[in-house]
């Protein structure tokens, strides 16, 4: 399927936008999700059933840690249509969701979100409580490099179009 293949492209390279945007900005960047940490259980997904299975399919992509050792739980999604849509038992509350578009890089913390939650231009200036808001307005960045933000943007504007 055509449109899958796209979506699962567009979904990687939103990883590898987030991952260099990081590390451009002075964090590291830990792989987590189960394709890094469990390879052959990612081929043999399929197979698996029950609890193990879905608790290594929700683990998030990364692991961001400061310069002073604070460490976060980073999933990324990429959603065409802006909107993301929460998953009832995600065990991972504290996470940080990156939810880019082939406009906009939103975050937010898992637990602060609406069940559906839209990133786009109007609702990201206005960072209203339960939708994404922008990387700057988050304390995560607070000393953050703002040029280093707007150039990750322009590239997921560039290989997104």
């Amino acid at each position: 399927n055509n449109m899958a293949q796209e979506e699962m492209v567009k979904g990687r390279i939103a990883e590898a936008i987030v991952k260099c945007m990081f590390e451009d900005l002075g964090f590291e960047v830990i792989p987590y999700g189960y394709e890094n940490t469990c390879p052959t259980l990612a081929r043999k997904e399929r197979l698996l059933k029950g609890d193990v299975k879905n608790h290594i399919r929700k683990a998030p992509d990364f692991i961001i840690v400061d310069k002073e050792g604070n460490a976060n739980f980073v999933e990324v999604k990429y959603r065409t249509d802006g909107i993301y849509k929460k998953e009832t038992d995600y065990p991972y509350r504290d996470c940080y969701i990156i939810l880019l578009t082939n406009k906009y890089i939103g975050i937010e913390q898992y637990k602060n979100l609406d069940d559906e939650a839209s990133l786009n231009g109007d609702n990201f200036g206005s960072n209203l409580n339960g939708s994404f808001k922008s990387l700057m307005n988050m304390s995560l960045f607070k000393n953050l490099d703002k040029n280093v933000v707007l150039s990750y943007r322009d590239l997921l504007v560039k290989y997104m179009k």
